[in-house]
């Protein structure tokens, strides 16, 4: 999960930062289907304000996608191309690299930039609110979309630090237990990663946020398949 989708006629593509970026059809339809969220639409309705949210979210996952990916090519001298799809997004890297593999250190680097871009994207947008005094004005358009991407920025950037695999926090916490152990720490990092996932997809239910629910019960369900392949 989470690999490089199928390339279909209805991508999306184009360049940034030397980077090629391709945008799926089902990224729109799971944007749209957040959008409606109603801790982002704030009981917003109208067109524009439902466009200002896709937007947002675009523009936040991409965001993301650029840590992970400016690390790999400006740090590791990797050529590296980013794909957003329905369940986020994705930073692909050719293998092996160009002119260095990183070590442990190095891939921890990688996984944790993708969050703390997204962290950075959140402090400039709330430094943006709170200091432009009656240039933004409450409640309008503007104003809307970085509230959005805040709430983007660190919400999803503390779930996505979870130890949850493939996400950010799992690889990270499956690098910290494989030098822990090298015998037991995968082992020990999927079991964790299917618990959590499991716990996130109740927290998720008991909330009514079915898209929450059905990310993370295929998350739990990917790492106790790996979890039973490892065993037997």
């Amino acid at each position: 999960m989470f690999g490089a989708p199928q390339p279909t006629p209805f991508d999306i593509r184009f360049v940034l930062f030397r980077i090629p970026v391709s945008i799926t059809p089902f990224f729109w339809l799971i944007g749209g289907f957040l959008a409606y969220n109603p801790s982002f639409r704030d009981d917003r309705l109208d067109s524009i304000a439902f466009a200002v949210a896709i937007l947002a979210i675009l523009i936040s996952i991409l965001v993301h996608e650029l840590g992970h990916a400016l690390v790999i090519r400006y740090v590791f001298g990797a050529s590296t191309m980013i794909f957003l799809h329905g369940f986020g997004g994705v930073a692909i890297h050719d293998r092996p690299y160009y002119y260095r593999t990183p070590q442990r250190l190095g891939r921890i680097f990688i996984s944790f930039a993708g969050p703390l871009a997204g962290f950075l994207l959140a402090v400039l947008c709330w430094g943006i609110l709170r200091h432009s005094g009656d240039v933004i004005v409450s409640g309008s358009y503007l104003a809307f979309f970085l509230h959005i991407v805040c709430y983007i920025g660190v919400f999803w950037g503390i779930f996505n630090l979870l130890p949850v695999y493939p996400l950010d926090g799992g690889q990270i916490f499956r690098e910290i237990c494989l030098q822990v152990s090298q015998r037991y720490g995968m082992e020990f990092s999927t079991g964790i990663s299917a618990v959590m996932a499991i716990l996130l997809a109740m927290f998720f239910l008991q909330r009514q946020w079915y898209f929450g629910v059905f990310l993370f019960g295929v998350l739990a369900y990917q790492s106790i398949q790996m979890l039973q392949t490892r065993r037997f």
